[in-house]
């Protein structure tokens, strides 16, 4: 709320001083997903030109949760017209921002109720995703995002980004659901999305989380941790099993905001897996 290439391999999305490089993808795509024959996405279509006479608009699917609200304002702040695509409309907890985005109020899994906002879309941004039962986790994380980026690709939105997880190396029965439908989506993504299609890869996400209107200060635990974490070489020590997961560095929503919304509108962000390394140099913007 919340994989490009070759299935089994991936190319690292830059951040703002990050070069590209290719390397074996440790979260490997899956076969589940049935591949989209319908072609992956092009810079420009008629469809789009003849029917949205407007100003640059960004799709975000989840976009009253905690990261896609952060997604919508970062977005706001960069010029751009947003809309929201959820099931519950604008979220309870309102800033002033928030009247200047579209909230439309759609099931992501019916694209029937939402697949005409795509229209003039510049760029996608999906922040789908959640726990529950392995069936449900499968649906949301894996399923809908499936969906939303196929029907980008169909509507011939330009870029696409996606907001995915850290492999964490762990076993098998962990939240099959929920590591399995990320898997799925990246799969989709690389298929339909190969050059201008980015995967985010967070670990622990902080920033003040809103439930039932009561704010959750995350970065509280968060903050102190990433800085603790930043005077351990975290990138090989996140590798390894099991005891690996303690060194992956939290990022801020913020950062994941920044990162999204560049990700789903520059051409210079290169297809591929943003991980969460590339994705704190945006935290520290």
């Amino acid at each position: 709320m919340d994989g490009p290439g070759n299935p089994g391999t991936t190319r690292d999305s830059s951040a703002p001083t990050s070069g590209t490089s290719e390397k074996p993808d440790p979260l490997a795509a899956t076969t589940n997903v049935k591949p989209d024959t319908t072609g992956a996405a092009t810079s420009s279509s008629s469809f789009q030109q003849s029917t949205y006479d407007g100003p640059p608009k960004l799709i975000v699917f989840g976009g009253n949760g905690f990261v896609g609200t952060r997604v919508c304002e970062e977005a706001l702040q960069t010029g751009l017209a947003v809309v929201s695509i959820n099931r519950s409309g604008a979220p309870k907890a309102t800033a002033a921002w928030t009247s200047d985005v579209e909230w439309v109020s759609a099931d992501a899994l019916d694209p029937e109720q939402w697949r005409e906002q795509l229209q003039g879309a510049v760029g996608v941004v999906s922040c789908l995703g959640g726990f529950g039962s392995n069936e449900f986790m499968l649906k949301i994380c894996g399923e809908a995002n499936v969906g939303v980026i196929r029907e980008a690709a169909k509507a011939a939105v330009p870029r696409c980004a996606f907001i995915s997880v850290h492999d964490y190396n762990l076993p098998g029965f962990v939240l099959p659901g929920y590591f399995q439908g990320k898997r799925n989506a990246e799969q989709a993504m690389a298929e339909s999305y190969p050059e201008q299609g980015v995967c985010l890869r967070p670990g622990f996400i902080h920033g003040t989380r809103y439930l039932s209107g009561v704010g959750i200060p995350l970065g509280l635990i968060g903050v102190p941790l990433e800085k603790a974490l930043g005077f351990l070489p975290t990138k090989s020590l996140a590798s390894l099993p099991l005891a690996g997961a303690a060194f992956v560095p939290p990022v801020s929503v913020r950062g994941i905001a920044k990162a999204a919304v560049v990700a789903a509108t520059d051409p210079a962000v290169p297809g591929g897996i943003m991980d969460v390394w590339q994705l704190q140099q945006y935290d520290n913007q």
